[in-house]
């Protein structure tokens, strides 16, 4: 400002930010954003949100999509040394929607690969409800 001489104030981090202060620096970074993955070798994984899954285990791995979703939350699974595959599975109330097709609903739907680096990335689209495959790699069984 005009006539004032500056001085020293406290920088606030927002949501997804972390400031640290230094001798003579501030460095500002984003934290968060992108995704927790975790290596299954079970034949079984209750999803959490915000977390990508690799199958990888000789036979089926089921992903059990998470009973309590936001909008805008995600769940990925991918596969590894699994010939067998992986599926996603829902709890009653859920469905999948992949692109003109939808699963059943309620717990007896669910997605599938048909081979073993099949890859899906869904989004919560209605909270504890519905997802959307936005990003898919293989071709993907709907049930």
């Amino acid at each position: 400002s005009t006539g004032a001489d500056p001085s020293a104030a406290a920088l606030t981090a927002g949501t997804g930010v972390s400031i640290s202060n230094g001798a003579g620096s501030i460095t500002i970074n984003a934290v968060g954003g992108g995704l927790t993955w975790t290596v299954v070798t079970g034949t079984s994984q209750s999803a959490a949100v915000n977390n990508g899954y690799i199958a990888n285990n000789a036979g089926l791995v089921t992903v059990t999509l998470p009973a309590t979703s936001a909008v805008g939350d995600t769940v990925a699974v991918t596969g590894i040394n699994n010939a067998t595959g992986w599926k996603v599975a829902q709890n009653g109330g859920n469905q999948i929607f992949f692109g003109s097709s939808s699963t059943t609903a309620g717990a007896g739907g669910s997605l599938a690969s048909t081979a073993t680096r099949d890859t899906v990335y869904l989004v919560c689209m209605t909270a504890n409800a519905t997802w959307n495959v936005v990003t898919s790699i293989g071709n993907i069984t709907v049930v």
